[in-house]
């Protein structure tokens, strides 16, 4: 018993205007996904340039400092 056959002779149902609503709905939430990943992801990387760069920083000031005996003063 195939179903095939019968699966040929099915004519395709007519578009309907909730469906066509339902993909602009969705294209539109998918892209504002993406565009959120792209914005906290771009923020992401650019904090963390920042934090390394103190962290260097913050590094080479604790080993020009090391040569005497006063350690640095705290930061606030």
């Amino acid at each position: 018993m195939s179903f095939l056959p019968t699966l040929l002779f099915l004519r395709p149902r007519p578009l309907l205007a909730s469906d066509v609503a339902f993909g602009v709905l969705f294209g539109i939430f998918i892209l504002a996904l993406l565009v959120l990943i792209v914005i906290v992801l771009t923020w992401a990387i650019r904090r963390d340039k920042q934090g390394r760069a103190a962290w260097r920083q913050r590094q080479q000031d604790r080993n020009s400092a090391a040569g005497g005996d006063v350690p640095p003063p705290p930061r606030p």
